[in-house]
């Protein structure tokens, strides 16, 4: 079911909860903003003396761990809650952003971080673009999954070629192509050259304003890297993805599993890596919210004897103050009748033994306006409330198709959330409740990631609900 931006008008829920049935449905209302800022600064200042050092467990009456099991009305829903309460130590401000458009100068500094003082480059659309060093590691990438095609192989590929001999005909087609690429193709030097998209609508192509950039660069061993930087404003928002292997699949996957390291390289020292890049791309307002040791397999098939890349993966979220962004799984609020589309701030490096294997950098923002810098929040009491009735409500698809689920809560978090601003053309961060965990079914498996897959968030400061997307 598509997930909008709901807000939940709770007071005469609450007020009614001890005599009255759990509602069928939440009331949905149109989000005022201006009301939640005002509730937000009930008190003026800031609440503590240092607002780098804040105890909001004293505050907010909330405990260190909270458990609980629910039964959803329709007796469909089960809800199991048995995690650590997890709490900043910081003031939670209220901040208005919008869009971040590159500048030049921020692309000079991202192609000297991630590439070098003067990267050689080629035309990444010319014929003879690929070193055939580059080639030969394709090669045998390939020759593995058709030696294995029984085990492993036709799950990676069976999907574009069916049978082996189609892949087999395939593989021959790049060994013909490796044998006349050039050790070393002709090289330049970056010319900066932003390119004009193909932007196609229902009314047909569009003229826009958004640029993008393309850098491939062969490197002193004859590998290939890749650096792609969106410049978008009026058909999305700016980006870029960085590849040490222009030929690889370094992504962040959508991995249930918890690998142990495999690497000499310790999390820390990954760590210090991910963040020196960082700060040479100018990137030093992001802060680390998540790290994991994981796997990366070709076609996503985590099948035994599957070759796959291990790495260490940061994600790094907007940090105003010291207050984080909450990563969730969830990175976009969508159109509703009050919002336009809305993703929000987040980037991704991922480490290996041989340093920045690949980063992923999305929709940056630039902080307008800290409109509250210490907001007053409701008491964990008052969100337990919340929580236990509309765990139990929200996008509840159990009762309504009549299946067995369960919620698995497995940590609960306190930080801030990107949100549209209303009527507006920016966002706003405010402080939420992101209950995370997973759905399980009983004839399946886990579903979401128990670490950044929120099941219910609550808007801190009013008690609304935030149906993230």
């Amino acid at each position: 079911m598509k997930k909008h931006i709901f807000i939940i008008l709770l007071t005469a829920l609450l007020l009614l909860a001890a005599c009255q049935p759990t509602p069928d449905s939440p009331i949905v209302v149109g989000k005022d903003q201006s009301v939640m800022i005002e509730k937000a600064e009930a008190t003026a200042a800031y609440q503590a003396e240092d607002p780098s050092a804040v105890d909001w467990y004293d505050r907010l009456g909330a405990p260190k761990q909270y458990a609980t099991n629910l039964l959803s009305a329709g007796e469909h829903l089960t809800v199991d809650v048995n995690a650590p309460i997890l709490l900043p130590d910081v003031e939670l401000p209220v901040v208005r952003v919008s869009s971040y458009l590159f500048s030049d100068e921020d692309v000079h500094r991202f192609v000297t971080a991630l590439l070098g003082d003067d990267p050689q480059c080629v035309d990444p659309w010319g014929e003879n673009s690929r070193t055939k060093k580059s080639y030969e590691k394709e090669i045998l990438d390939r020759k593995n999954a058709l030696d294995h095609w029984n085990e492993y192989g036709k799950n990676v590929y069976g999907e574009y070629f069916e049978t082996p001999e189609n892949f087999e005909a395939y593989l021959n087609e790049l060994m013909l192509k490796a044998s006349n690429a050039p050790e070393r193709p002709e090289t330049f030097s970056p010319t900066y050259e932003w390119k004009s998209p193909n932007v196609w609508t229902k009314d047909g192509k569009q003229e826009t304003a958004d640029r993008y950039m393309t850098l491939l660069t062969v490197n002193d061993d004859l590998s290939q890297s890749r650096l792609d930087i969106n410049r978008s404003y009026e058909f999305g928002r700016c980006s870029v993805r960085y590849l040490r292997d222009a030929y690889d699949e370094v992504r962040y996957p959508v991995d249930r599993r918890t690998w142990q390291n495999e690497l000499s390289v310790s999390e820390s020292v990954a760590k210090i890596a991910a963040e020196d890049l960082l700060d040479r791309m100018g990137l030093d307002h992001l802060g680390c919210a998540f790290s994991k040791f994981i796997r990366i397999y070709p076609g996503d098939v985590a099948l035994e004897g599957n070759p796959y890349h291990a790495c260490w993966a940061f994600i790094y979220t907007t940090e105003v103050n010291g207050a984080p962004l909450t990563y969730t799984a969830q990175t976009r609020a969508e159109v509703t009748d009050y919002n336009f589309e809305w993703e929000y701030e987040y980037c991704i490096v991922m480490v290996d033994e041989d340093g920045v294997a690949g980063l992923t950098y999305q929709n940056p923002c630039a902080v307008e306006e800290i409109e509250v810098p210490a907001a007053t929040l409701l008491p964990f009491e008052k969100v337990r409330e919340i929580f236990e009735k509309m765990v139990l409500i929200v996008d509840n698809n159990a009762d309504t198709r009549g299946y067995d689920m369960t919620y698995r809560i497995t940590s609960v978090r306190l930080g801030l959330a990107s949100i549209p601003e209303q009527n507006g053309t920016g966002g706003l961060l405010v402080p939420v409740w992101d209950f995370m965990g997973v759905r399980i079914y009983p004839e399946y498996k886990e579903r979401s990631d128990d670490e950044t897959f929120s099941l219910l968030t609550i808007n801190a400061i009013d008690g609304s609900i935030i149906v993230r997307s």
